[in-house]
């Protein structure tokens, strides 16, 4: 199953989405994705995760992507994308800075949960992954994300202050 985590206002034809029962928008299912999961061990296959983690703590990103790498079968994928602050403050230095940094700092608060909770970076989420078992995430460049074999539903690949990191899990991975 490929799952479209924290799906908001970005629902992808051809992908399980999946939101929080605060989420105004259309979903496939609603799941605490603070909780225990409901998907079966190695059912996943590919996961996108948009724009999720910095609207979670650091606790419950650890733990999100631990209980995700036990749902997931062998080799599946999982991508995550989101702003990466420091990239962002030098774009804003360099006045090419497309938002505002207090957007990316505190999140747009569009509708319930649309709050940034951390500094989100490209370092500090591939730490994440490492920590939680998913052994070598690597960075791509966010315009190639949208247009890669997988087609990761990507809202908008064009903002340079994003980061995308793919991950696989390895055979030999730990839950």
């Amino acid at each position: 199953m490929r799952i479209n985590l924290g799906c908001g206002d970005r629902y992808a034809p051809g992908w399980h989405n999946v939101d929080w029962a605060g989420s105004p928008h259309r979903k496939d299912e609603t799941v605490d994705l603070t909780g225990e999961l409901p998907w079966p061990d190695g059912s996943l296959t590919e996961i996108y995760a948009g724009h999720l983690l910095e609207h979670l703590d650091l606790e419950q990103c650890h733990l999100l992507l631990s209980r995700l790498l036990r749902c997931t079968a062998e080799q599946g994928h999982i991508m995550v994308v989101g702003p990466d602050l420091p990239t962002a403050y030098q774009m804003q230095k360099d006045g090419t800075l497309d938002v505002t940094i207090d957007s990316l700092l505190y999140g747009a608060e569009r509708w319930p949960g649309d709050r940034h909770l951390w500094e989100s970076s490209a370092q500090t989420c591939k730490n994440l992954l490492i920590e939680a078992g998913w052994g070598h995430p690597y960075q791509l460049p966010i315009s190639t994300v949208a247009r890669s074999p997988r087609s990761w539903p990507v809202a908008d690949a064009r903002p340079q202050w994003q980061f995308a990191l793919l991950a696989i899990k390895e055979t030999d991975a730990k839950p």
